[in-house]
């Protein structure tokens, strides 16, 4: 299907140009006989195409360029009656393989009976070129004052499919539209798809609305339109479409994976040393709840003796789960040098997952008003959760348009972390960088190391995050 131009007002000059032109020397030629007496016939045949060439080009055109409608170029979205009224919309036009074969066989009929001075051929040329004018003209009118919207979800999960419901609305007042084709485009961050579907008929003034499934693999900012309406009805040799400019976007977060337990586990201890090093004491570092009797799998050291000296049974402390931990989780997308595009991608989507995936995990437990995140990677971008509450598009935005850029100092990122602990937040680092970019004052995210009161640094490169995170799921 062919695309508009740029400058519409020199294409319908040339147009015009070319299919004038064409015809009147074909038609100078069939009542003179000129080009025939002083060409070689090589050179004639190929003058014959070329002007027949030539104008059907023109016609074509002409076809396109039927006066596609003005909008405010601020209306990009179908969301409001104005903007459905103002969309702008192109006509397009394209020959099918069939009508290919159908044009070929007109034009050596029309060069036989003009030419071979045949009236049989002549005949067989009308009667053929009618079918051919009548399927353009039936093209043009079902694809006439057609209007497209979408109904789909503002955000989900990469890997997610979703289903997007397209509503056709025909706005003639007499003539039904009849197997109309649409092609949507969807415009992603490094990927880019078409929905289609097809209406059998939409009756005048009314709509029909379809749907078609679609699957963003790619985190990020995806683009949906124009949308493109075509058909061929009835007979198949000629295409008429509509490109309607209608736009949508759809926010796609990063996949959310599974953490390994004992990687869970570090990461809670690690919290429980860091409330440790501040002071807190019992036997689990959590909120004191009663005192009640011992049960079997009870641990010894929850054992309170003067209640037990004084009751002569085993009495032991209860505590409740703590929370109020707060979470300081940081994600760096620093460029890697000297790696191939796909590598650092896949780096780059893992650091991403993962850091979402532990976001997840942690306000799942102590909810979004104890989770806090910072970005680094083309900007500075923060989210806390005590200013947005329960809000929890605010973080995931963030992590879905997050993107590798401007290389912030490792120190300068591990000062601020540092400065932003307290006696109940943790801080994870999450980073595209090695682990020694951060030298010895921040702990490694492996099985082997030690609990510290520091900041956990997890590099994100795949080889070394399988043994805890799993992403496809």
């Amino acid at each position: 299907m062919s695309d508009p131009v740029a400058n519409p007002r020199q294409t319908l000059v040339a147009a015009w140009l070319a299919m004038l032109v064409a015809i009147l020397v074909l038609l100078f030629e069939y009542s003179t006989g000129t080009l025939q007496r002083f060409l070689p016939w090589p050179l004639l045949w190929g003058t014959y195409l070329t002007l027949l060439f030539s104008s059907i080009w023109g016609m074509k055109s002409l076809l396109e360029w039927q006066s596609p409608a003005k909008v405010d170029p601020t209306l990009r979205r179908n969301g409001t009656s104005r903007a459905r009224r103002n969309v702008v919309t192109h006509n397009l036009w394209k020959l099918p393989v069939e009508g290919q074969m159908y044009v070929l066989m007109l034009i050596i009929m029309l060069l036989g009976a003009l030419f071979g001075k045949t009236n049989t051929l002549m005949l067989m040329f009308a009667l053929m070129a009618g079918p051919f004018i009548v399927n353009g003209g039936v093209t043009f009118a079902m694809t006439r004052r057609l209007l497209i919207s979408r109904n789909m979800p503002e955000r989900l999960m990469a890997g997610e499919t979703v289903s997007i419901d397209i509503t056709l609305e025909n706005r003639k007042r007499i003539l039904s539209s009849c197997l109309l084709a649409i092609e949507d485009r969807i415009i992603g961050p490094r990927e880019l798809l078409t929905g289609k579907l097809m209406f059998a008929q939409v009756p005048a003034r009314q709509s029909r609305t379809g749907r078609y499934q679609a699957r963003f693999m790619q985190r990020g900012r995806y683009q949906l339109g124009p949308a493109r309406v075509v058909s061929r009805f009835p007979l198949g040799i000629v295409e008429r479409g509509l490109q309607i400019e209608v736009y949508d976007d759809i926010l796609v977060y990063p996949r959310i994976g599974i953490l390994a337990n004992w990687w869970k586990s570090r990461l809670s201890d690690g919290q429980e040393t860091s409330r440790i090093a501040q002071g807190r004491s019992g036997a689990h570092h959590d909120e004191f709840h009663r005192i009640r009797e011992y049960r079997p799998g009870d641990e010894l050291r929850s054992i309170h003796w003067k209640t037990t000296a004084r009751r002569n049974e085993l009495m032991v402390r209860e505590y409740r789960q703590h929370r109020d931990r707060r979470m300081l989780l940081i994600l760096d997308l620093a460029p890697l040098p000297n790696v191939d595009e796909e590598h650092q991608l896949e780096v780059v989507e893992n650091a991403a997952s993962l850091a979402t995936t532990i976001g997840w995990g942690h306000i799942q437990e102590c909810g979004s008003q104890h989770l806090d995140l910072l970005c680094f990677g083309t900007a500075r971008t923060e989210w806390l959760g005590m200013s947005h509450g329960p809000d929890l598009h605010g973080w995931l935005d963030q992590l879905a348009e997050a993107e590798p850029g401007k290389e912030f100092a490792a120190s300068t990122i591990l000062e601020e972390a540092n400065r932003r602990q307290s006696a109940l937040t943790r801080c994870v680092l999450v980073t595209t960088r090695p682990e020694t970019a951060y030298g010895g004052s921040a702990q490694s995210g492996g099985r082997d190391a030690p609990a510290a009161t520091n900041v956990i640094v997890v590099e994100a490169d795949p080889a070394k995050t399988a043994e805890y995170f799993t992403r496809d799921v």
